[in-house]
């Protein structure tokens, strides 16, 4: 049964990865026995192959559908075909159980420990092996963030005809959270001098202990809000004591050090703070500082279909069938923006007095609008990272301007009538030889208007800027797992608790006054100096904006604020919360031959029609953790809360 296994491992990893690294390519090793295997490190480097594939990445560019999951919170909607499988989900969502990709890594290590020694320089065995407990402890990652406490098992078992037999108790949360930590302290120094992108490091290896200390340091943080919605098992299974915040924030704090000394730095390579943002997605990751481990594509053996999905339909000017246009971004996450002078956080202008949200299937109004000369002077004056992240009206993206524009604004004297284009057919209308609808919408959702922007916005960040790399998944845009900008937020919210626990130290540095360095570390790249904020600017609130922002489309959002124990509470479904409601904002040309205002533009502010029943988004207690698997006859069965 391990020679099958081992097979296994050889045929997928022989194709996965051959062309995005030199480590990757080997010859084809089928038909070798497992000693074989282990003898030489071309055998070793095409089962490591295999187990990085299997790595759950929920969003990366070549597996995520049809952007189901870049599109399922709100940071933006879906406008494929097939967006009602966007919609809200329940305790099941990213259900993660993958104890046959456990045991295979165990015996990976038992076979690394034994078969190995004496055959592959020993150097390269402690690397293969601090490789091989990096991906076991992301895989238990993957399992605490979903199930809370799983069983621990770090042997390989034998398959056996009575699987009961090997049935385990659930470890605590916490126990998995230390076992992650520990791990990755104890094999940080056997990596070596490796620093490739795409295979774990030293720099990996820390920059999940950052991220997993700070998700066990909230947790703990957090245990009285989760007492109160009843998320803590008395086992401990869920749940972790207060008590032990200090020390995984303080562990939060040593790993973002050790990859500040690792030479890890935030991107600075254009002098335009949009575009260096948008860069630092998107360059060649052996030559960014800022990533630590990514998902290469070459767009060959290994297909990006992000900007396939993502691109403008008027950038492209291509006859295409159910592409582009399907991730977009919300006014939600758009407003969030803050002020680039004074910080403030305010909605977009769009009316004058109280705001006001629309009917999106009304065609007159006698709302007063803020009327703007150009339709990106609304977005004037932002944090420069809108502008890299998203393309709004008025923006360019490979040296075009992106062509949204919802319809008409006539005056009538009392207000204004709307000619909108309200099919894809319909594009290509004029009133009085003006075109009504840009090639890129918005237009309402239903009746086949798919592939078109539904939100008045489009996504900018990781849509590849090369001509021609919407083709066939041709793009290289990598997918980043870990980058220090993360790392520094990871940092910066860590010391911030520590001082409200009243740690007002550590290693000698005040902790608040690490917290808003770690935090204008990442704001100064963002916007500049004038970007920094002030110690009495320095709040919880501030430290949820700017992850919300610098982190956007990373795959952030979701667990945040489960791990804040108030996603209930911001995605409750009600069909009057501000927070689970999903708003667009569309923007019209002023059509007044003759008058001072024809040509410029007014935005209307409406609900997204696109989540169908679905009104609003829906998140519940029963979803912080997954359902259990509930398998008959264990005796160590234990449910996980409010289900």
């Amino acid at each position: 049964m391990k020679k099958s296994i081992i097979a296994i491992a050889l045929l997928s990893g022989l194709f996965l990865f051959s062309s995005c690294d030199n480590w990757l390519t080997q010859e084809d090793l089928m038909g070798m026995s497992e000693d074989q295997t282990y003898s030489e490190e071309a055998g070793i480097t095409s089962v490591v192959s295999n187990f990085y594939s299997r790595m759950k990445y929920w969003q990366d560019f070549g597996t995520d559908g049809e952007s189901y999951d870049f599109t399922r919170w709100d940071e933006a909607c879906n406008n494929s075909q097939y967006w009602t499988s966007a919609g809200n989900v329940n305790s099941f969502y990213r259900e993660y159980y993958d104890y046959t990709l456990i045991r295979e890594i165990n015996l990976h290590i038992a076979n690394l420990t034994t078969k190995a020694a004496g055959k592959i320089p020993e150097p390269n065995r402690k690397y293969y092996l601090a490789e091989a407990r990096y991906l076991r402890a992301f895989v238990y990652f993957r399992l605490v963030t979903q199930m809370g406490g799983v069983p621990l098992i770090t042997e390989a078992t034998e398959y056996t005809d009575d699987p009961l037999s090997l049935a385990k108790p659930r470890n605590k949360e916490s126990e998995i959270y230390d076992f992650i930590i520990s791990e990755m302290d104890a094999v940080r120094a056997d990596f070596g001098n490796a620093t490739s992108k795409t295979r774990a490091t030293e720099g990996a290896a820390m920059a999940l202990k950052c991220r997993a200390a700070l998700y066990a340091g909230t947790l703990a943080y957090n245990f009285d809000k989760s007492a109160a919605k009843t998320l803590n098992l008395a086992s401990g299974a869920t749940g972790i004591e207060k008590s032990k915040a200090p020390e995984y924030l303080r562990a939060c704090l040593d790993a973002c050090a050790a990859l500040e000394s690792l030479g890890y730095r935030l991107y600075q390579g254009n002098s335009n703070l949009a575009e260096n943002y948008y860069e630092a997605f998107t360059v060649e990751p052996k030559s960014n500082p800022e990533t630590i481990l990514c998902k290469a594509y070459d767009g060959v053996n290994l297909l990006n279909y992000f900007t396939t999905r993502a691109i403008a339909r008027s950038i492209t000017k291509a006859d295409r069938v159910k592409t582009g246009c399907q991730i977009n971004p919300v006014l939600n996450l758009v407003n969030n923006y803050e002020i680039l002078n004074s910080h403030e956080m305010t909605d977009m202008d769009a009316y004058v007095g109280e705001e006001v949200i629309e009917d999106m299937g009304t065609y007159t109004s006698n709302q007063q609008y803020r009327i703007y000369d150009h339709p990106e002077d609304i977005f004037a004056g932002r944090d420069p990272r809108l502008a890299g992240t998203i393309l709004y009206p008025g923006a360019t993206f490979r040296d075009a301007t992106v062509d949204l524009q919802a319809g008409l604004a006539i005056p009538t004297g009392s207000g204004y009538e709307f000619k909108a284009a309200r099919t894809l057919a319909d594009l290509s209308s004029k009133y009085e030889g003006e075109k009504i609808t840009g090639e890129d919408g918005p237009i309402c959702n239903g009746g086949g208007n798919w592939y078109i922007s539904h939100t008045g916005f489009l996504l900018r960040k990781f849509v590849d800027a090369t001509a021609g790399s919407e083709l066939n998944g041709a793009s290289k845009v990598p997918y980043v797992v870990f980058r220090y900008g993360e790392a520094l937020l990871n940092a910066a919210e860590a010391a911030f608790y520590l001082n409200e626990l009243g740690i007002a130290e550590y290693n000698g540095r005040s902790t608040r006054t690490m917290a808003l360095d770690y935090l204008n570390q990442v704001r100064q790249r963002a916007g500049g100096d004038a970007f920094k904020l002030s110690d009495s600017e320095l709040t919880f609130e501030r430290i949820v904006n700017e992850r919300r922002v610098e982190l956007a489309f990373e795959d952030h959002r979701y667990y945040d604020l489960k791990r804040w124990r108030v996603a209930d509470e911001w995605w409750h479904y009600d069909l009057e919360s501000k927070t689970a409601s999903i708003y667009v904002l569309w923007p019209y040309k002023i059509y007044a031959p003759g008058t001072a205002d024809n040509g410029k533009w007014i935005y209307r502010k409406m609900k997204a029609i696109q989540r169908a029943d679905n009104a609003t988004l829906s998140f519940n207690n029963t979803m912080y953790y997954n359902s259990y698997p509930m398998n008959e006859g264990n005796p160590y069965i234990e449910k996980n809360p409010n289900h």
